[in-house]
């Protein structure tokens, strides 16, 4: 059983916690020797833009990496390639030049122990650490490993990173592990969209009324615009995806009446 502290311990710089074991697990305080064995050796590189986990072809690499438009002396951390000697940390140069390795890990003592962090595509906010040591650049193997605690993926009990949802995927309603926004929410082709008309205008008792929504599957409702203010009854074909026709029995004054279109998603 163990002692709950339930206020702030107040050291008035005067005092320091000793005696402490090395941490086994998360939430446990972590001694001065224990952070020095983890960043003893280490190189730490620049941030990659991406990390590609699967083979690329170095001479020609293509304009987006990991599914990320790639920009003009963009970092990319190498970890897939089929011959893991050409594994690394690399500067994309164009769509169809070759990558050259970057200036600060383009040698083996440079790349030992190097660590470096992602910061977009599925490697996003993870960090590696190449752990290949007395090596030969070129003929040796480049292994890069996760190095560190990641972000895990966000679900409904756990936070963790969240990846935007594109608007195909917003379309199709059945992707349940990214992210909506408004923007694509409101785009999107299952959302119920309306459409409201003003009409009338003392002798035509019919008028076809252009909603744009592409579809048959409208419900057309006609309301009264002045008191008092009631739902009436009309004769209503849909004559086309973007159209409806309303017909009356006797011809309404202008804009008498507001036609409400709202479409089925």
């Amino acid at each position: 059983m163990s002692i709950k502290q339930l206020t702030d311990l107040d050291f008035a710089i005067g005092a320091r916690i000793v005696g402490l074991l090395t941490p086994v697990a998360a939430g446990e305080p972590a001694t001065k020797a224990y952070v020095d064995t983890l960043l003893e050796g280490l190189a730490w590189k620049d941030n990659c833009r991406v990390r590609a986990a699967s083979n690329i072809n170095i001479a020609s690499p293509g304009a987006t990496i990991d599914a990320i438009s790639m920009v003009a002396l963009d970092r990319v951390c190498l970890a897939g390639q089929t011959t893991q000697s050409e594994n690394g940390i690399y500067v994309w140069n164009g769509a169809s030049t070759a990558m050259t390795r970057a200036l600060d890990a383009n040698t083996s003592d440079e790349l030992e122990n190097a660590v470096t962090s992602i910061d977009e595509g599925t490697s996003a906010l993870s960090t590696f650490r190449q752990n290949t040591v007395n090596f030969t650049l070129g003929s040796g193997n480049v292994v890069w490993a996760s190095f560190g605690t990641t972000a895990p993926a966000a679900t409904e009990t756990l936070a963790g990173v969240l990846e935007i949802a594109t608007q195909a995927e917003t379309n199709t309603a059945t992707d349940d592990v990214r992210a909506l926004t408004p923007l694509k929410a409101s785009s999107a082709s299952w959302l119920s969209q309306a459409r409201k008309f003003n009409y009338g205008d003392g002798s035509a008792t019919q008028y076809t009324i252009t909603h744009n929504l592409n579809t048959r599957d409208v419900t057309v409702q006609v309301v009264r615009v002045a008191a008092p203010f009631d739902t009436v009854i009309v004769d209503v074909e849909r004559d086309s995806l973007n159209s409806v026709v309303l017909r009356h029995a006797v011809a309404p004054s202008t804009n008498q009446f507001r036609v409400l279109i709202r479409s089925t998603p």
